[in-house]
């Protein structure tokens, strides 16, 4: 009897534990759930207009610009901040540093942005890639296929870098010369009406005569140390009159720090904001590496918003 008592013990146990193994392989295995999660344009359409007007109305009034240079489609997201979307709404300008990569979410990011009233830019980096045109047909190839995507994606214009070319034989310095105004000519036709023309760096790359076909200029101040040699710069840009104060951006990195008149180390992006007044006044300001965090506790988008309301504290 105990034989069997103790047999119909085992197979109650094996069956318990049969059960319980069957019901918590159920309970952990990951099934995918239908969340509908509405945007806040969708929530409430009639207060998101009202946001959007408000937006476009600041857009469109006369303040100090705020520029970001965006590194879209990384091949690692790590985090919201990884994306278009998560950029501050009061930006004016945003130049998507992978142009050539873009991804489904860039696509549907880019048309959020334009609806927020921000100016979305084609990047076109020829001071990385000047090596590699040997004669300006091919660089010319290179730029229409630029055009071409950025046409495609209704982008709202270009900016581009360029190196200047200070010493050399004369054909080394006429095929710069031709290079660059094929850049400034092919891109300042593509915008046509309503788009931008930026060049981020020295703007000795560009023609004397074509300097008015572009609607800014980043300075190349995202990596100096010292005050000293930002002031110089812009001293030295604003001296030969060629360049209204107005079309010049300063450049901040974020993470950066330079070292002010007190030779203390300030906060790149916070030090550059009041240069942008001070000494100018210039038109605005750009700031690179703006995607590289989302949840620090010193994040660039609350360091950008700040940027942006102290430039325009009655916007």
């Amino acid at each position: 009897m105990k034989t069997i008592i103790n047999k119909l013990f085992i197979y109650s146990l094996l069956l318990l534990t049969f059960f319980l193994s069957a019901a918590c392989s159920d309970w952990n295995e990951p099934k995918p759930v239908d969340l509908n999660i509405n945007s806040a344009k969708k929530q409430n359409p009639e207060l998101w207009a009202r946001y959007m007007q408000v937006l476009h109305t600041y857009k469109q009034s006369k303040h100090y610009l705020a520029y970001a240079h965006f590194n879209n489609s990384p091949e690692k997201p790590v985090n919201e901040g990884s994306y278009l979307r998560s950029l501050p709404d009061s930006l004016d300008i945003v130049t998507l540093g992978n142009s050539s990569k873009i991804s489904d979410y860039d696509r549907e990011d880019i048309q959020l942005l334009q609806e927020k009233s921000i100016r979305v830019l084609y990047f076109v980096d020829y001071a990385a890639h000047a090596a590699t045109f040997t004669d300006v047909m091919a660089l010319g190839t290179w730029l229409d296929k630029a055009i071409t995507v950025a046409t495609e994606l209704e982008l709202d214009g270009f900016a581009f870098t360029g190196i200047p070319f200070y010493s050399g034989t004369d054909t080394e310095l006429a095929a710069h010369k031709e290079k660059s105004r094929l850049i400034v000519s092919k891109l300042s036709a593509a915008v046509g009406q309503n788009k931008l023309l930026i060049l981020e760096g020295n703007p000795a790359f560009v023609a004397d005569t074509d300097l008015d076909k572009l609607n800014y200029i980043v300075l190349n101040t995202a990596d100096l140390t010292n005050v000293t040699d930002l002031k110089l710069q812009v001293a030295g840009i604003l001296a030969n009159g060629l360049l209204p104060k107005d079309k010049l951006l300063l450049a901040a990195r974020t993470g950066g720090q330079i070292i002010n008149e007190a030779s203390m180390k300030q906060n790149a992006v916070i030090l550059m904001t009041d240069r942008v007044v001070s000494l100018g006044p210039l038109g605005g300001l750009s700031i690179y590496d703006i995607g590289k965090d989302y949840y620090s506790p010193i994040m660039n988008y609350e360091l950008t918003r700040s940027a942006i309301q102290l430039m325009n504290p009655s916007k």
